[in-house]
């Protein structure tokens, strides 16, 4: 079996799964998931709650007792002691816990490393692999796990019918709530700015004449405000009752993609399957420069610089 630990929002949690499921059909086993974060880290904000389960994804949650043999425990003198004494009684159930072999594998970094793909059976993934080549060998496999479960909701079937009717569209992504009002994201992720943007939409302009863009954030609100810009905009408003996973969908029906530095746009973008997609994203992905940014954006996409 492979245990993934998911933290995090949406964007998070779907890299989470997607290495899983990758190091899982490697090692031809099962994949299980850790939600425990969510139980420990209840001060995080709404959006960082579990948010898998509006997808078509094998959906198995690992025990208490299967975390811990997989991932490993360290067991003080009177534990062993009591492992010990539980496998003479037989009581196999309590001594298996801390018997097997434990594999507990840590992301290297945000880079992609052939390595990953050297991990046993039996491990238990702890990172945030966000890179696609982690789990390119399963990419199609994880299009169909990425498929929505739930019925479009009627005002999400109109809103889906006047984005394949309205010619070529794209899907632009503005992030801002939490990436504002948290000062360490502010500092390490930060927000992207508007000149971004108007460069990004001018450049699909040009290539893809007669565009539609579709104005996707959770600040929509301030987006109308602020945004200076002559091309054709539709200001999309998630209301009730409109669920979150519903932008994704919509984001994903565009032709193009112009997305901010999130994981949730990032997916909107990739779950387009066309091969001609334009896809524009921000360099450097990060504000703080804390990582090494160059395998998060897939060699197709086009990166111009976020400030």
């Amino acid at each position: 079996m492979i245990i993934t630990w998911l933290t995090g929002g949406r964007g998070n949690q779907m890299f989470q799964y997607a290495a899983g499921l990758a190091l899982a059909e490697h090692r031809r086993t099962v994949l299980k998931l850790d939600v425990d974060w969510f139980r420990e880290n209840s001060e995080y904000e709404d959006h960082n709650r579990y948010g898998l389960s509006c997808f078509n994804i094998t959906e198995q949650f690992a025990a208490r007792e299967e975390i811990d043999r997989v991932r490993g425990v360290t067991l003080t003198h009177s534990e062993r002691w009591a492992a010990g004494l539980a496998r003479v009684l037989r009581l196999y159930q309590y001594s298996d816990r801390y018997r097997a072999k434990a594999n507990l594998h840590r992301s290297e970094s945000f880079e992609f490393y052939p390595g990953f793909f050297d991990q046993p059976d039996n491990t238990y993934l702890h990172g945030m692999w966000q890179s696609e080549r982690f789990f390119a060998p399963v990419a199609d496999l994880l299009r169909m796990h990425f498929s929505f479960r739930y019925p479009m909701l009627p005002a999400v079937v109109d809103m889906m019918a006047r984005i394949r009717n309205s010619g070529p569209s794209a899907a632009v992504d503005f992030r801002r709530g939490d990436y504002v009002r948290n000062a360490s994201f502010n500092s390490t992720i930060g927000v992207i700015g508007f000149d971004y943007y108007s460069r990004a939409m001018e450049l699909l302009r040009q290539k893809h004449p007669g565009i539609t863009f579709y104005l996707f954030s959770d600040d929509i609100d301030a987006i109308e405000r602020d945004l200076r810009t002559t091309a054709p905009c539709v200001f999309v408003r998630a209301v009730k009752p409109w669920h979150s996973y519903d932008k994704i969908r919509l984001m994903s029906a565009c032709n193009h993609a112009i997305i901010s530095n999130s994981t949730f746009a990032w997916w909107g973008a990739w779950l387009n399957p066309d091969p001609q997609k334009t896809v524009i994203a921000p360099d450097p992905w990060f504000a703080g420069k804390i990582h090494d940014d160059r395998d998060l954006v897939p060699a197709g996409w086009t990166r111009i610089p976020a400030a």
